[in-house]
């Protein structure tokens, strides 16, 4: 059952041992595993969509309070717009992952056979490819906002960007500028941490989720990291320039091409003269002018002509023709919170916002209820510290002695030492004092029971909620702070399409290894036709040898036994090297043959045969022999018929040996045309996720 349950499982979950896959009857895991292959198991594409907020997948919560509008509005907004977005603005949900086909990868690749005739040679020749197999035909996007992904598509890649735009909206991933300029600008220059950011810049975002890519260069801190990014980071088909600067475009490609027919010759085009050229509103996926425009951008034009085209910057402005003002949206939207009594006291220190931990951390040290603190085991390298302070041995470290009798302990290593996780008796004050001077927040926990002094703390400080809304940034101010919520979105799409999602997830192990079968070379055909001669064969030459020496008692009996065991003694292996050796000169390599003929006789089998043999009646051959039977019909109708039991074992043990047989099988037939299951189930094994594995 732990078998069983692995084989249904990705990388999120593997770590969960449990002899039902907990995605079965756990709702959060199941949307944890869409997530993971939704975002085609990259964590840089996670965290940009994100914004950080998550570690890795296996940290990812359902949303807490999500709202259906947001939802509602991103599709329609799609739907809308779905023309008008390209490869260099989304990727596709479960196109590939490490060591799987999911639904995507496995559609465009059942795609490719229907149209080729399920045959290779047809989809090399359609699309001038050498690939040697079905595995090939696969596509991975990674990082289309980054400068050098060029989306330069064709032959089949062109197929695929078809096939692409054929899907339903739900399966695209629409890539965030805004989660690009944090991730590859911001995290690097400030160590991924935002009180960095805000102290060296001298701004004041609560959370990650406050940052956007302005459209044009803002008047703000983050001025000289939004130059950076878009004149050297940002994929260049995101880019546009404002006419005002097409005298200084005209003024580039003069400087470098000088003459105007040397221009048209090179972009193939017709200008009569530099001053014709404008600024261009779209750029070809390669060629000399993708170059000249890079260049422009990076080097030439003025970061003030400078735009970002985005699909969050035409979301915006598609959320402001719809509402009109942000208040109707934050209304739409239920943002922030509508009254003090909503804002739950967290036992441990809030995530993802500033002004809530600070407000946090200030109500919690200074509470009067000391009964409701507590203590992470964490906080102890902190907590060993604060006590080396206290009781210094003058050696950098703590003197035990003077510890042990002030908290009534007996510590004989700092080691071992550890806070209480609650107010204690015999060191109260300085536990206290570590508490409340010391700690870092996120070791220190507080009771649920303080939920109304919290909420009375919050009310005395800010006066009104709506106050409190705008200090913690939960609602926008204008159209142009408004951020995509992919949690919320993504949480709906799954809930929309859990029960597709779930079968996905039951089957799409069992789907790769069935693919890898039936598709790579002949592998189920060549181990049935294997099987089936190596059984027949053993159930032949055996019988008839141990028949031989049971019936006409050989005086070389013994010896001949003898030798047959001690075949018994070498390793597979070592018999393997003159077994390969014969069938090489014998030129039956890559053939049936190669695989049964060594294999035919077995020691083993002979003996247990043998013993079997010995073991009948003598007068039933005495009355056949005097009734005038022959020694074939004598080995057939007797020998064989009273034999079926051991018959079944010697055919088990044929079978077993023939279907495991790895290592000489593909020692012998090296042409892949000629592997067995056990071989293409090795070469999977070897690239194929731990889940696939076990199915």
């Amino acid at each position: 059952m732990m078998m069983i349950s692995a084989s249904f499982k990705s990388p999120v979950d593997s770590k969960k041992f449990s002899v039902y896959p907990q995605y079965f009857f756990e709702e959060e895991m199941l949307f944890k595993k869409y997530i993971e292959a939704r975002m085609n198991e990259e964590s840089n594409i996670f965290t940009q969509q994100y914004k950080n907020n998550f570690l890795a997948f296996e940290y990812l919560t359902n949303p807490e309070t999500p709202n259906k509008n947001k939802h509602s509005d991103w599709m329609q907004f799609l739907s809308e717009n779905k023309e008008k977005h390209t490869v260099y603005d989304y990727y596709i949900s479960e196109q590939f992952g490490r060591g799987i086909y999911p639904r995507n990868d496995r559609l465009f690749r059942k795609l490719m056979k229907d149209e080729n005739e399920r045959s290779l040679m047809n989809f090399n020749q359609r699309y001038g490819t050498g690939v040697l197999s079905w595995d090939e035909v696969h596509v991975e996007e990674r990082d289309i906002l980054s400068r050098n992904f060029s989306g330069d598509y064709q032959g089949f890649l062109g197929r695929f960007e078809e096939f692409k735009k054929s899907l339903p909206l739900w399966h695209r991933v629409y890539a965030t500028l805004d989660g690009d300029f944090i991730s590859k600008e911001l995290m690097p220059a400030y160590r991924g941490k935002l009180d960095l950011l805000n102290q060296t810049l001298g701004t004041n975002f609560a959370s990650w989720n406050d940052i956007v890519l302005n459209e044009t260069i803002p008047d703000s801190p983050l001025r000289k990291h939004w130059i950076n990014y878009v004149q050297k980071i940002v994929n260049i088909h995101h880019v546009s320039v404002q006419t005002l600067a097409e005298q200084s475009y005209q003024n580039f490609m003069r400087s470098k091409y000088e003459e105007i027919e040397l221009l048209n010759t090179t972009y193939k085009k017709d200008f009569e003269s530099f001053e014709a050229i404008e600024i261009p509103t779209s750029i070809p996926r390669s060629g000399a002018m993708v170059v000249d425009w890079i260049f422009f951008i990076e080097n030439v034009v003025e970061p003030e002509f400078l735009k970002v085209e985005s699909v969050e910057i035409d979301f915006r402005n598609w959320l402001q023709a719809k509402y009109l003002t942000a208040d109707k949206l934050n209304d739409n939207y239920s943002l922030g919170y509508t009254d003090f009594k909503d804002i739950v006291l967290s036992k441990e220190m809030p995530k993802n916002n500033l002004r809530l931990q600070a407000d946090w951390l200030d109500f919690v040290r200074n509470t009067d209820n000391e009964s409701a603190l507590g203590l992470l085991m964490t906080s102890q390298a902190e907590f060993i510290e604060y006590l080396q302070n206290i009781f210094p041995n003058g050696a950098g470290g703590i003197n035990l002695t003077e510890l042990n009798e002030a908290f009534g302990t007996k510590y004989t290593d700092e080691v071992n030492i550890y806070p209480s996780d609650n107010l204690p008796k015999n060191y109260k004050l300085q536990w206290l004092s570590f508490v409340r001077e010391i700690a870092s927040g996120q070791f220190i926990t507080i009771d649920s029971s303080e939920q109304q002094n919290w909420q009375i703390f919050l009310k005395d400080k800010y006066g009104s909620v709506e106050e409190l809304n705008q200090v913690y940034q939960l609602v926008y101010q204008n159209f142009e702070q408004v951020d995509i919520d992919h949690h919320a979105i993504d949480y709906f799409i799954f809930k929309e399409h859990k029960k597709t999602i779930f079968r996905e997830f039951t089957k799409r192990n069992y789907a790769m290894v069935l693919d890898v079968m039936l598709y790579n070379g002949r592998a189920i055909i060549n181990t049935l036709i294997y099987c089936s001669l190596a059984i027949l064969v053993s159930l032949i030459v055996n019988p008839l040898a141990a028949y031989a020496m049971s019936r006409f008692k050989l005086r070389a009996t013994y010896k001949i036994i003898l030798i047959l065991m001690l075949t018994m003694a070498f390793p597979p292996m070592v018999m393997g090297i003159p077994s390969f050796l014969i069938l090489k000169k014998l030129n039956l390599l890559n053939t049936f043959l190669a695989l049964i003929l060594p294999a035919a006789a077995d020691g083993y089998f002979i003996f247990l045969l043998k013993g079997f043999f010995d073991s009948l009646p003598k007068e039933l051959f005495e009355s056949a022999t005097i009734d005038g039977a022959g020694e074939t019909r004598i080995f057939w109708q007797i020998a064989m018929q009273l034999s079926k039991p051991i018959m079944a074992v010697i055919a088990l043990g044929a079978f077993n040996a023939a279907y495991r047989n790895f290592m000489f099988a593909f020692i012998v037939c090296q042409d892949s045309s000629m592997w067995t299951m056990m071989v293409h189930i090795y070469q999977l094994m070897q690239r194929s996720a731990p889940g696939v594995g076990f199915a």
